[in-house]
């Protein structure tokens, strides 16, 4: 017999209550779509985007701890929460622009030494990096944006449209020309990475 998993409402219902426990599922759960969503809406700054996009997450769940009850169910809460992660990246990122801090170099290490990777596991990897690198390199970031929650968040038009307050039909077409110009990068990209099935 499968043991039920709670919803994320059933979870924030719970976390009304105080239960620690709701909040580090909810946590462990979404945590990671957080993360990487602040994080592709910070790359194109030439910030520290990892140590924001932490930091926005960490503020997003903060929040959901603080301030339950401000889901209110009108809208799915994948749209929900990431509309909360989207207006916090973005506060980050202006107070950043207007507040810049050196760099700290201190904690640097350097990336592994590829040889040490499998092949395979290494192809996979600059695969990866390729479309993420490819994403950034998008310069309309509502075209990055809904290119993300379509492909990576399997996340209908509908609610698309609805997180960035637009038409369906505008988003049809962000996604229509982000597609084309996330090929036509990502074809430069494995041509020359020396990968001739670039069609």
């Amino acid at each position: 017999m499968q043991s039920h998993q709670p919803n994320p409402a059933e979870l924030l219902a719970l976390i009304r209550s105080g239960d620690h426990r709701a909040l580090d599922t909810l946590y462990r759960a979404w945590s990671p779509k957080v993360r990487l969503f602040a994080r592709m809406q910070l790359a194109p700054s030439g910030l520290d985007a990892e140590a924001m996009a932490d930091e926005v997450t960490v503020d997003v769940f903060h929040d959901l701890w603080r301030y339950p009850e401000r889901y209110d169910g009108r809208v799915t809460f994948s749209t929900w929460l990431l509309t909360l992660a989207r207006n916090k990246a973005i506060s980050l990122l202006r107070r950043a622009l207007r507040h810049p801090e050196p760099i700290d170099t201190d904690g640097f290490d350097p990336p592994a030494d590829p040889q040490y990777e499998p092949p395979a596991q290494l192809a996979k990897q600059q695969r990866q990096h390729g479309v993420m690198d490819c994403l950034r390199r998008l310069r309309n970031p509502l075209q990055r944006e809904s290119l993300m929650l379509w492909a990576m968040e399997d996340m209908p038009l509908a609610q698309i449209a609805q997180l960035q307050n637009s038409p369906e039909n505008t988003v049809k077409t962000r996604l229509y020309h982000g597609r084309l110009n996330l090929r036509a990068c990502l074809q430069r990209w494995l041509a020359r990475e020396g990968d001739t099935d670039a069609r």
